[in-house]
């Protein structure tokens, strides 16, 4: 196992809940999200199907009034064709006859004068009655024209009521279309909304599944944050009593004679582990006690680390953002310079943290109690 496993190991309980716990809400946003999104897009096409039955039935009330209309034209129509063509049709018959009678007695008539011989008064009355003939005839002629005039007007009218016939079979085909058409618009937003239903309350379920679990995840947190501190995976590197160092190394945690790791900060946050140094700027970064450096390196985006072994099983860690300038198997001073802040924004100058830790046979101490206290008030006043 290398000396970055070992770190890793050592710090997992401090990061793994928040690693987990942004993963596990970055998952469920996108999947709120998505869902979300298919609502709206479920609710915009229901919108528009319902908008274009709206049109549908404006359209088929607008073509159904049109064919009403045109179906109590054509039956007035009709009922007057057929009554003008009976009429038409009877007033030809008579004028043929009336025509051909007519006929048939000026043919008597003069036929009639070839037979014998005729006064005067008889000639004169037989021209009277052939010319009464005659003009009776060019008007029965005249009439039967006209009347044969009346019943090619018929036939034509009849000719446009015929394509009246059409252009109305033509609309009801359109409003049969336009009823199926409406139907089917109904099925679907129908179907669309049981979909939407049930998006719904996915949708709502998966809120709520949220909200639970974020509130499970926050009292897993609280509990681990309440929780004494747990033996983690031991850390296999060799103390410095272990390799013949100067008694003065060998410390018990017992007292609070750590000096903090920065001379200068804005605050700190401390629970029942470590503590975290608020600063701002480029500051000084120094050894809390006097040991030997058994690791150096960098953890993800948390920044650097900086072991010390200070023997006796114990050891301070420090992480955050800084720039360290030992490195392995480096003696250590208590208070000796070992590197400066960077908070790697604003040109070095905004704001950054450090967290720093106290660990007795790989367990996590209260590190706040075993601060120099003194010290502490001091260079929080600066």
């Amino acid at each position: 196992m290398n000396f970055k496993t070992i770190i890793l190991l050592c710090l997992l309980p401090l990061v793994l809940p928040m690693a987990l716990s942004a993963a596990v809400e970055t998952d469920e946003k996108l999947n709120i999200f998505a869902m979300k999104k298919k609502l709206l897009t479920q609710n915009k096409m229901i919108q528009e199907m319902s908008h274009e039955v709206s049109k549908v039935e404006m359209n088929l009330g607008m073509q159904n009034k049109k064919y009403l209309r045109l179906a109590d034209e054509r039956a007035k129509i009709e009922e007057s064709l057929s009554s003008a063509r009976k009429n038409a049709d009877l007033d030809n018959q008579n004028l043929k006859k009336n025509y051909y009678e007519t006929k048939m007695i000026l043919m008597g008539v003069l036929l009639n004068k070839l037979e014998k011989a005729e006064s005067s008064s008889d000639l004169l009355s037989r021209k009277i009655l052939v010319e009464n003939l005659q003009r009776r005839l060019l008007d029965l002629d005249g009439m039967m024209k006209t009347n044969k005039a009346v019943q090619d007007d018929v036939e034509r009218l009849y000719l446009r009521l015929e394509d009246s016939m059409r252009t109305e079979k033509e609309l009801l085909s359109m409003m049969s279309e336009l009823e199926q058409r409406k139907k089917d618009l109904h099925a679907n937003i129908e179907s669309s909304n049981l979909k939407k239903s049930d998006a719904q309350n996915h949708f709502d379920e998966m809120k709520n599944k949220m909200a639970m679990e974020r509130e499970s995840l926050h009292k897993s947190q609280l509990k681990e944050k309440l929780m004494p501190v747990q033996i983690t995976e031991e850390i296999k590197i060799p103390s410095q009593a272990a390799q013949g160092s100067s008694a003065t190394s060998r410390v018990s945690v017992a007292g609070a004679d750590f000096f903090p790791p920065i001379s200068l900060y804005q605050g700190i946050d401390y629970q029942k582990k470590g503590v975290t140094f608020n600063f701002q700027g480029k500051n000084e970064v120094r050894a809390p006690k006097a040991g030997k450096v058994v690791y150096t390196g960098s953890l993800a985006s948390y920044g650097n680390v900086l072991m010390i072994d200070h023997g006796n099983d114990t050891r301070t860690v420090l992480l955050g953002q800084f720039d360290y300038n030992v490195k392995n198997g480096d003696p250590i001073q208590a208070a000796q310079l070992v590197g400066y802040t960077n908070p790697r924004s604003h040109n070095g100058l905004g704001d950054g943290k450090i967290y720093f830790e106290v660990r007795k046979n790989n367990l996590a101490q209260n590190t706040y109690l075993l601060l120099d206290k003194k010290i502490l008030a001091r260079n929080s006043s600066k």
